[in-house]
């Protein structure tokens, strides 16, 4: 009797289990998957290129834009150990952490991408991904932390002008968050005084192609070449027909002007301003030629009595005859503040001391811009399909691939036996 007790509880038992396998073994692998996309997230972007090796699973997962958004937001949300490019005829690397050294050494960029960015400079940046101009008026995205670079589609033949040479063309770089695309802004302007009538056009990375946009209308003359990019839009500091500085922004998503306030200065003259991104806001320099440079910075974006002063540097303490400071970072400590003086030198600058200590940087070229981002796994081929926007294939396509990569995924394995990773 007993006997026959155990049988019958061990088969309701084991028709139970079998019953709830499928059931079970599906929630395992989901389980597993988001385990493993947790852990993947959490490593930097070179561990990453390697791990696309492991497997196609592996692969398509660490490339797919859900995982590259969400390996970017914890990036930025966590202050991983940034990327630090320094810019000149040849790029170069500096390791983050050995900045606080007192000595570290600059890297060159290697081959194919060292003779393709030869004496290219730097339009802006935003996400990990790099614009560059080159002397014939080309266009570049790159990935420094990828190695990957892209040339853009030619401009319009009108907005083909050289930069910096002169004063008629502005340029900008910056991402739509609403249309998820990374936008090229060219302006041209007829004037080099007045920005009224100037011509622009906008390059979409997620059609591949450039579109004419309407005249701007406003009067104003502006300051600097490149947009500043923060907010999901691009900004220059103009002048007003009255004479007042004011800052020019234009919104990548709306594709439209608009002004944004600006901070109580004491300084009226424009030429002793420059607005940056430091500490993840939008700030501006206020210069006091051989005495002091403030740093403001706009705490929420878009609210014009957001802005605060953060602190000064005095000039004679970090150089005698220097043209220009610019903010890089805060240390981890927050009482010392990285700069860059005349696009020469690089110091530590404390901010209760008022003291300055240079870093010795080997290989350091004579001009440079240096500049801090965070590395990414954003592609410069970003939502690119075909050179143009993606089209959805037919039910017959989509069936067949369906059933290729059912094949694919049953043929793939990953780590140890057991375990299966389904995209």
């Amino acid at each position: 009797m007993m006997s026959k007790l155990i049988s019958c509880h061990s088969d309701r038992n084991t028709s139970s289990f079998a019953s709830d396998g499928p059931r079970l073994q599906k929630l395992n692998v989901r389980t597993t998957e988001h385990l493993i996309a947790e852990i993947l997230c959490r490593l930097p972007v070179k561990i990453l290129l390697r791990f696309r090796c492991v497997s196609k699973p592996w692969c398509s997962l660490i490339d797919s834009p859900r995982f590259v958004k969400a390996h970017l937001k914890r990036s930025i949300e966590c202050k991983t150990k940034p990327g630090i490019i320094i810019k000149s005829f040849v790029s170069s690397s500096v390791d983050f952490d050995s900045l606080h050294n007192n000595a570290t050494t600059a890297v060159e960029i290697d081959e194919p991408l060292r003779t393709l960015l030869y004496a290219t400079g730097d339009v802006g940046s935003c996400n990990g991904l790099h614009c560059l101009y080159n002397l014939e008026t080309d266009l570049f995205l790159w990935n420094p932390a990828m190695r990957k670079c892209r040339k853009l589609p030619t401009a319009p033949a009108e907005f083909l002008r050289p930069f910096e040479f002169d004063q008629s063309s502005l340029c900008g770089f910056g991402y739509d968050a609403g249309n998820d695309d990374y936008k090229v802004l060219r302006i041209v302007q007829p004037d080099v005084h007045d920005l009224c009538g100037s011509k622009a056009t906008i390059y979409s990375l997620k059609t591949n192609s450039w579109k004419r946009l309407q005249n701007i209308s406003g009067h104003f003359i502006f300051r600097g070449a490149w947009g500043i990019f923060m907010g999901g839009a691009l900004h220059w500091i103009t002048v007003t027909p009255q004479g007042s500085p004011s800052i020019l922004a234009f919104d990548l998503g709306v594709e439209n002007y608009r002004e944004v306030a600006l901070p109580r200065l004491q300084n009226k003259i424009v030429k002793d301003m420059n607005i940056v991104i430091f500490s993840e806001s939008l700030c501006m320099l206020e210069y006091f030629p051989l005495i002091r440079i403030d740093v403001w910075a706009m705490k929420d974006y878009g609210v014009g009595n957001s802005w605060c002063k953060l602190f000064s540097v005095e000039q004679p303490k970090v150089t005698r005859c220097c043209m220009s400071i610019r903010p890089i970072f805060y240390s981890k400590s927050r009482e010392d503040v990285l700069l860059e003086v005349d696009s020469k030198e690089v110091v530590w600058y404390n901010l209760k001391r008022k003291r300055a200590k240079t870093v010795n940087i080997a290989n350091l070229p004579e001009i440079f811009d240096l500049e801090v981002y965070p590395e990414s796994l954003v592609s410069p081929d970003y939502n690119i399909s075909c050179g143009g926007a993606p089209q959805l294939p037919s039910q017959p396509q989509e069936k067949k691939k369906q059933q290729q990569q059912q094949q694919r995924n049953k043929r793939d394995g990953f780590l140890s036996k057991g375990f299966k990773l389904v995209l």
